[in-house]
């Protein structure tokens, strides 16, 4: 559902004002919370290497940590064993796990990086470039099939690659609640849709660093700093509370 007709079709039943309040949620947002790349390891490690399978690596990594432990698990992993597909199905499992025993969940993470290697290594050509180049709908389907690829996984890797869709973290699915931009208990797929459908394609890849930004720094779980929040006057969730 990622044709140019189908995402005009997500928009059809939004009204013109709200898309206006969501696009100034953006500016502000652009101008109060300018994106720092080392914040986030998969852009980081995006910027520096061009590599799809580099990328999804670290994006495994981070699932149930921070960037910044997923970060030192990455370069530890690249400096003993190496990251791509060959050294990776060659490493021993526990080789792996110690090497990113500071991104939590290593063992499992361990073995999932092994067989994903050995899949790309075997079944790809060692490459995800082919992948990421059908339509978005077949690639996004492929990349879940692989080891610890989820639907956040495999969004952060095609908005990575500039294909039309928008990863949904914690973060991203707290804030957008929030601010009335998707229904309170929305799933998934459902909050992904919403925000595709208020926000324009050339904004997929900004909208996720910018919701995970501000719920970093101002819309917190538990804590949300509403007082000082640059889209207080534009957000519903503090006037209800």
């Amino acid at each position: 559902m990622h044709s140019r007709k189908d995402l005009k079709q997500l928009t059809a039943r939004i009204p013109q004002s709200e898309r206006k309040r969501a696009q100034r949620i953006l500016q502000i947002l652009r101008e109060k919370l300018p994106i720092r790349p080392d914040e986030f390891s998969s852009v980081l490690v995006a910027r520096q290497s061009h590599d799809p399978f580099r990328v999804l690596t670290v994006t495994i990594l981070s699932q149930s940590c921070t960037d910044i432990a997923a970060l030192q698990a990455y370069r530890i992993l690249d400096e003993r064993i190496g990251v791509n597909p060959d050294k990776l199905r060659q490493a021993n499992t526990r080789a792996i796990a110690r090497a990113i025993r500071v991104a939590g969940l290593h063992h499992q993470k361990a073995k999932a990086l092994k067989r994903l290697g050995q899949i790309i290594a075997e079944q790809h050509s060692g490459s995800l470039e082919a992948m990421l180049r059908d339509p978005v709908d077949e690639a996004r389907s492929r990349l879940q099939e692989l080891p610890k690829v989820g639907p956040k996984t495999a969004d952060v890797l095609l908005g990575i690659w500039a294909r039309p869709t928008i990863s949904v973290d914690t973060h991203v699915d707290r804030v957008s609640k929030r601010l009335g931009l998707s229904p309170k208990k929305a799933g998934y797929e459902e909050v992904r849709k919403a925000l595709m459908g208020i926000f324009e394609r050339n904004q997929y890849s900004s909208v996720p660093m910018l919701f995970m930004a501000h719920g970093r720094r101002f819309c917190k779980a538990h804590r949300p700093l509403c007082p000082i929040c640059p889209v207080e006057q534009l957000c519903p969730y503090p006037h209800k509370n």
